[in-house]
């Protein structure tokens, strides 16, 4: 699941738990969750609480969103 994917899934759908993200792309909970922390401690996502659902969301920082960019543009 290369970087780069996660990042274009977050931007499409602006946020996701660790079990959307697992559902989304056939892997397991422990690899989704592994890939968003590297993510989040490479400041590309950030992790936020949702206190009623008691559940963490991974979201784009502007970090992501610049690096997302950045894939883009080698790509063409």
């Amino acid at each position: 699941m290369p970087k780069s994917q996660i990042l274009q899934y977050l931007a499409r759908v602006s946020e996701a738990s660790a079990a959307d993200v697992a559902a989304d792309f056939g892997v397991s909970l422990p690899a989704a969750g592994m890939i968003l922390l590297r993510l989040a401690r490479s400041g590309l996502v950030e992790r936020v609480l949702d206190p009623q659902r008691r559940c963490l969301f991974y979201a784009l920082t502007p970090k992501g969103l610049a690096r997302l960019e950045f894939f883009e543009r080698r790509r063409c």
